[in-house]
Formats: structure tokens, C-alpha cells, sequence
């Protein structure tokens, strides 16, 4: 893919990151915050912000983000300060995970060595501190002590009402989540 329509793509993602809110306003602990919040480092339980994520508001705004219906995720998993679920549709799974880091130096050393082939991926401006979509629907986005991962390579190359590439699912959900995420 060369230079020009990446930055194409990576103009349109960001700018409909932009138009995105939540649909409920009641993600995490509530309407994004204008105000700047002291991040917290990893607990010995994962925070409000990384279990929202397989929670049933998200799955309601990604529900209507997909105009499609998933079972309850799986139940989700806490090791290694990684709170992970997946979402399981009748034509295919997406899984969500949040890694919990420690401090800053930590949070940024994880979020780089998450890509493992830079060339494949395109940058994602205004969406978190950093992000990137790799290629096929993942997504990595770094916020605060926090990396959000999403892998959407388990469903078909077009899915949903109307139909939808991996990458835009991975898009939507992505945004879906950060629009509310309030970094606790």
C-alpha cells in the first residue's frame, strides 16, 4: 500500500472517530471526561475502565455499532494484569483485551512491542495517546497505564447489516470503547 492512501485511510478513520459517541452515555463510570485524571497503575483486580470493555454497556453500543448481535462474551480472564473476553457471532468471534501496566515507561514499552511489523500498519490519530490498526481488524490503542487490543481477524472478510470489513468492525468497536473510556 503506498504512502498517499495510507494517509488517506488513516485521515478517514480519524475523522470518524470524531462523530462517534456513546450512544448511552453510561460507559465506565460515565460521559468522557474534559478534564485531565491521574492514571492509575495495575492493580491486583482490573480496574472499571478494562472490565467495561466485555461489560454489558459495551456490548450494547457495539451491538448497535455492528447491527449485529453477539452471545454474552466469554467469560473474561485476568492474568498477568491482561483482562481479556471474546465476542462470539453466528458468523465469527472478536476478541478484547486490556493490558494493565504499571507506569508510563511500561504502558509505552508494551505498545511498541505489540508492532511486530510497522510496515503492515497504519497510525490512528485521535484516538487514544497512540494507536494503530494492523492488518484484517486489529486495532492497538495505548491510553494512559492502559493498552486496549482488538482482534477482529475472527470474523469473515464482510459481515453485519449492511455489511462491513474487519477493519471497519475493528474501527467501530474501537471507537465505541475509547469515546467512553474514562482511564480509571
Amino acid at each position: 500500500m503506498n504512502h498517499r492512501l495510507r494517509g488517506r485511510i488513516a485521515l478517514i478513520i480519524s475523522a470518524s472517530f470524531l462523530v462517534t459517541a456513546c450512544g448511552s452515555g453510561s460507559m465506565g463510570a460515565g460521559p468522557p471526561s474534559t478534564s485531565a485524571t491521574t492514571p492509575q497503575p495495575a492493580g491486583a483486580t482490573p480496574s472499571a475502565s478494562a472490565r467495561m470493555v466485555c461489560g454489558p454497556e459495551a456490548q450494547r453500543e457495539i451491538a448497535l455499532s455492528l447491527q449485529l448481535r453477539s452471545s454474552a462474551p466469554t467469560t473474561p480472564t485476568w492474568a498477568d494484569h491482561l483482562y481479556s473476553c471474546r465476542y462470539t457471532y453466528p458468523v465469527g468471534s472478536v476478541e478484547m483485551s486490556v493490558k494493565e501496566l504499571a507506569d508510563q515507561a511500561a504502558t509505552d514499552a508494551y505498545y511498541t512491542g505489540t508492532r511486530t511489523d510497522p510496515a503492515d500498519q497504519v497510525a490512528l490519530h485521535g484516538l487514544g495517546q497512540a494507536a494503530y490498526a494492523g492488518p484484517d481488524g486489529i486495532i492497538v490503542v495505548r491510553k494512559d497505564f492502559k493498552v486496549l487490543r482488538i482482534d477482529a481477524t475472527g470474523l469473515p472478510a464482510q459481515f453485519g447489516q449492511p455489511p462491513m470489513s474487519r477493519a471497519e468492525a475493528a474501527r467501530r468497536i474501537a471507537s465505541d470503547i475509547m469515546t467512553c473510556w474514562n482511564g480509571d
